[in-house]
């Protein structure tokens, strides 16, 4: 039985929470008493000496205590006997949303928040499982994830990627290796999404090896792209450019700033069997100038550029990005030709996206008709409570 140690936090700090919100911020806690260890699990009482939940603690972030567990509002709160089961529990019920999800090798098992355990992503590729770790807690119980990972899904690897800037404010060392079974490499290996295939290199590839988070955006291209040119704009592996083919593109363009993820798009190719297609390793701004200037014209473009604010401070300068990207596109696409564009950070909008769009327009001096609001794929879940959940935003517009 655990008796976690206590937490407290300042009258009414814990509203917020209460309401489904997993942060605790340094300035709402009252009181931590020094004999508990940064990412020890704690029990967190409110101000009037309530029981509101248990989180891991880490002294170091500015978000002190992310919520593990939280009490249901006017419910007496009991917390869990042994973490290990209840890490179990809740692993289980993240992977039986993701069952009704099919025609596809590649998933996302737990998204952090989302699923209730902040800090921890798993994707699943084929029989390989990748796993992400960002904070201190999980840090300190990930050998029990990786077992029940394990025992549950019994995957030919667990190979763990956890590379991201957060570990830093953590105080983590970025690391990555395979995990399970010890004596084996993990090379780059094929998945299918759909029916197309695609090669997937976990160990030199951008997030855990493909944005599977696009998975559900790039089949609405089959409604817009048979018979039509393609600019495939931060083409990545060629994920959009290999679904324009399937869906009956005559040509397809793709140009991406890595020459590594350009070789692969072309693999992705050459698998598939596609044919008209080309990939530029360029910047994607300049490269779509030297495309204006030689009056070159498509049908439909698409724009999936890395996060281009990461922080508010970053925010205008973002929105300058998005109005130029938009406008040297909007130059280059023929009347009733389709965008279909996308941002990746948490604190842009679809009314930030739109003002982009209208600024756009307005300069070039066209007019445009929204066809389609678009979002992260359903294994990304989005939890109302939790802001912060909802990343991936894109609209889809025709010139007109």
């Amino acid at each position: 039985m655990n008796a976690f140690p206590e937490v407290y936090l300042k009258p009414f700090e814990e509203k917020r929470i209460l309401r489904g919100h997993p942060w605790i911020y340094k300035s709402e806690i009252k009181l931590i008493p020094d004999n508990i260890s940064d990412g020890d699990i704690v029990l967190v009482r409110s101000g009037s000496n309530k029981k509101i939940g248990i989180g891991y603690l880490n002294r170091k972030s500015e978000i002190i205590i992310r919520m593990l567990d939280i009490a249901k509002q006017n419910k007496k709160y009991y917390p869990p006997l042994n973490i290990k089961k209840f890490l179990e529990k809740k692993i289980i019920t993240a992977l039986e949303k993701r069952k009704k999800i099919k025609n596809t090798e590649a998933k996302r098992l737990i998204f952090s928040e989302a699923d209730r355990l902040p800090g921890l992503i798993v994707d699943e590729y084929k029989n390989c499982i990748v796993v992400q770790i960002n904070t201190l807690g999980i840090e300190k119980i990930k050998e029990d994830i990786f077992k029940i990972l394990l025992d549950i899904l019994k995957p030919e690897f667990i190979f763990e990627k956890s590379l991201s800037p957060l570990r830093e404010k953590e105080g983590l060392k970025p690391f990555q290796g395979v995990i399970y079974p010890k004596d084996k490499d993990l090379n780059p290996f094929i998945i299918k999404e759909n029916n197309i295939l695609f090669k997937i290199d976990v160990i030199t590839g951008t997030k855990t090896g493909f944005y599977i988070d696009q998975r559900e955006n790039r089949e609405k291209l089959k409604n817009y792209v048979s018979g039509k040119r393609v600019l495939d704009c931060f083409c990545y592996t060629g994920g959009f450019s290999c679904y324009s083919l399937k869906y009956g593109a005559k040509e397809v363009l793709g140009i991406d700033s890595s020459l590594p993820a350009i070789k692969i798009a072309e693999e992705n190719m050459r698998i598939n069997n596609f044919r008209n297609y080309k990939f530029i390793c360029a910047d994607v701004f300049e490269e779509i100038k030297n495309l204006e200037m030689a009056r070159e014209k498509f049908d439909v473009i698409i724009l999936d550029p890395p996060a281009f604010s990461k922080t508010n401070k970053e925010k205008k300068g973002a929105l300058s990005g998005y109005k130029k990207l938009l406008l040297s596109s909007l130059k280059i696409l023929n009347n009733a030709g389709v965008v279909f564009v996308f941002s990746c950070s948490n604190n842009i909008d679809y009314n930030d996206i739109m003002f982009c769009i209208k600024k756009s327009v307005k300069e070039i001096g066209c007019n445009i008709q929204i066809i389609e609001k678009m979002k992260q794929s359903s294994d990304h879940p989005i939890i109302k409570q939790i802001p912060e959940t909802f990343y991936l935003r894109g609209l889809t517009f025709k010139k007109l």
